[in-house]
């Protein structure tokens, strides 16, 4: 009946993780937050400007999504030593995001998300004159969750620290799949007191092989690699944790410390997956 019990709950994470629609959307998805440090005074148009070609572009822009329609003119027909503006033209993924941006303070504030977010680009802004500016230098991206300044005045480009901006997602995800698995822990009858020590440091040590597997992707090979080693490290997270939960819990027995671990993560995920795709990007 245990044996049963346990196939049965892998063969429905598996079926969670793999289901039948075989463009299924799951995993993180790459961003982008450009900041323009002293920003025209008037209204403008600003995209990515990436140097590649594709045959059939995904663009979610065209002119009836924009009110200026000269600036959207201007900054459509740029291309420049093989450099053109990404959202306006199309990527070889889908790239969602705005050619307008968000006042914040004194900077404006520009996101772009999902699997389009370019590895490799500049920025280019139109004006209301038809003046164009553009950075004087290439971001090679390296963050998955990336942000870069862009300073109008001297038109210079530059990206946040890596090391930081992935300590700032361990501070995040760590609590949150604490709080999470911890209040499964409490539904399944584990007593958290005899147990936060190990739950604890199962969990740190899941969580900073999930962030240090991602981050190793995303610098040598990009935004890509990094999407797609976050499915197979999460099934390695599944197993460890299996293995770990069984030795070190304490209370009830080895059917139920199973289960948890595979509830745990199951929730944990499906959580991450919601928070993805329905939480818009500040």
């Amino acid at each position: 009946m245990k044996r049963s019990l346990l196939i049965l709950l892998f063969f429905l994470f598996v079926s969670f993780l793999f289901p039948p629609i075989a463009k299924a959307d799951i995993g993180p998805k790459p961003s982008l937050k450009v900041i323009v440090k002293n920003p025209p005074t008037g209204s403008y148009y600003l995209d990515l400007l990436i140097d590649y070609e594709v045959s059939y572009p995904y663009s979610y822009i065209d002119e009836e999504d924009v009110d200026d329609i000269n600036m959207y003119n201007i900054l459509k027909n740029y291309n420049v030593d093989g450099w053109r503006p990404a959202l306006v033209t199309g990527t070889k993924v889908p790239l969602f995001g705005k050619i307008t941006g968000k006042r914040e303070n004194d900077t404006m504030i520009h996101t772009f998300s999902y699997l389009g977010v370019p590895d490799r680009f500049k920025v280019i802004i139109v004006e209301e004159s038809g003046e164009i500016s553009i950075s004087n230098n290439i971001i090679e991206r390296k963050a998955f969750d990336s942000t870069v300044y862009f300073d109008y005045a001297t038109k210079s480009l530059r990206e946040t620290s890596t090391l930081l901006a992935y300590i700032k997602q361990f501070l995040i995800t760590y609590p949150a799949t604490l709080i999470v698995e911890g209040l499964i822990l409490l539904l399944f009858g584990l007593s958290l007191k005899r147990n936060w020590k190990a739950f604890m440091l199962v969990n740190l040590i899941t969580q900073t092989l999930l962030t240090l597997t991602v981050f190793t992707g995303m610098y040598f090979q990009g935004s890509m690699a990094g999407f797609f080693y976050y499915i197979p490290i999460e099934i390695l997270i599944v197993i460890v944790e299996l293995r770990l939960f069984k030795k070190y819990l304490v209370g009830h027995s080895q059917l139920r410390k199973k289960a948890f671990a595979i509830v745990a993560n199951i929730i944990s995920f499906i959580i991450g997956i919601v928070a993805l795709i329905y939480v818009p990007y500040i």
